[in-house]
């Protein structure tokens, strides 16, 4: 099926205009129904503040950001944003990994990842990155209004963070990697992770483990 010539004339501008200010060229896919879908995935995050001006140039609508970890791993906290954008009918998404700050001689890291805004030319992304910036604790540079949205400034930034899935608790193939996030909390002092089961009415008592 062909491609409709709206989103044909949009990918040509896109292919045109991006791949400088983004340093990365954009990917293409197509789906069945002759749908056209770009990606643009960039080596660093502050290219965003060259690439967000050529984007707004190009009409690009703002649909939506996610943040999320493309590896969920404790050990090793990452963190990337998801872009989507529309395009007379063409989505485009851009991602830009966040390079997380280093571990100190205390293990404890410092600072925080860092993302520019693209609020001075998309306005509907403040929403968003305020959103980040209270719930995964990510550093959005220049934004022109980062106030909280919903948390008390009482709270920790990060909150997001520092919770476990639901579907992560669902999973039984997980067990294991919850159990193991649950424990690596610091214990009590005197305490172990090895519970004693009492005996009672005959039953023989035992230790389970975890």
């Amino acid at each position: 099926m062909l491609t409709r010539p709206a989103q044909a004339q949009a990918k040509a501008l896109l292919d045109q205009r991006l791949p400088d200010a983004a340093g990365a060229d954009i990917s293409w896919t197509e789906d069945a129904h002759g749908n056209l879908y770009g990606w643009l995935v960039l080596e660093e995050a502050p290219r965003l503040a060259e690439l967000a001006p050529a984007m707004a140039r190009c009409r690009l609508r703002l649909c939506t950001m996610t943040a999320y970890d493309p590896e969920r791993d404790p050990a090793n906290p990452r963190r990337a944003i998801a872009y989507h954008f529309d395009l007379d009918g063409l989505t485009f998404t851009v991602t830009a990994p966040l390079v997380m700050p280093e571990a100190g001689e205390d293990g404890e890291a410092t600072g925080r990842p860092e993302v520019p805004s693209i609020t001075p030319w998309f306005r509907n992304a403040d929403w968003n990155e305020r959103e980040f910036m209270e719930m995964y604790d990510i550093a959005v540079t220049g934004h022109p209004n980062p106030r909280r949205l919903f948390l008390d400034e009482r709270l920790d930034a990060g909150v997001m963070g520092q919770m476990i899935p639901l579907s992560t608790m669902m999973n039984g193939a997980s067990t294991q990697d919850l159990w193991e996030r649950i424990m690596s909390a610091k214990l009590p002092e005197g305490t172990t992770s090895v519970t004693t089961v009492p005996e009672s009415d005959g039953e023989t008592g035992g230790e389970a483990r975890a």
